[in-house]
């Protein structure tokens, strides 16, 4: 039993303790399906890349997905969405490792997920009036 557990009062046994990583790893998996859903099309097109940038953003950030926030998001952001997806693309096999890949892509899934709030407030605003 660690000092902390003492003062929380709470103990957990170990296989149930957090170890810290399990944000890292959840966000390993949603960046390597992504890695695979962006590589996956033998003739990729804007659209895999942005339904597979916005699918990242869900699972890393909690975006949610509606038709208008999609459609304004890939208005907005298709550049930077198709960059990655070129950039993955060209890393080959070893874009799950490249961590300057992993590190783009949650700047995007950020990204998104600050666009999509702003526009979910911006209606909410004017919804109120």
């Amino acid at each position: 039993m660690t000092a902390f557990d003492a003062h929380s009062g709470l103990f957990l046994p170990p296989a149930r303790r957090r170890d810290g990583r399990e944000g890292s790893r959840e966000l390993t998996r949603a960046y390597r399906r992504y890695v695979e859903a962006v590589q996956r099309p033998t003739d990729p097109c804007v659209r895999d890349d942005v339904e597979a940038a916005l699918t990242l953003a869900r699972e890393v950030m909690g975006l949610r997905r509606d038709a208008e926030v999609d459609a304004a998001l890939r208005g907005a952001h298709a550049a930077e969405i198709r960059a990655l997806g070129t950039a993955v693309r060209r890393a080959g096999s070893g874009a799950v490792a490249h961590p300057a890949l992993l590190a783009r892509a949650i700047v995007l899934a950020r990204t998104l997920e600050q666009a999509a709030a702003g526009a979910a407030a911006r209606e909410g605003l004017l919804a109120g009036r």
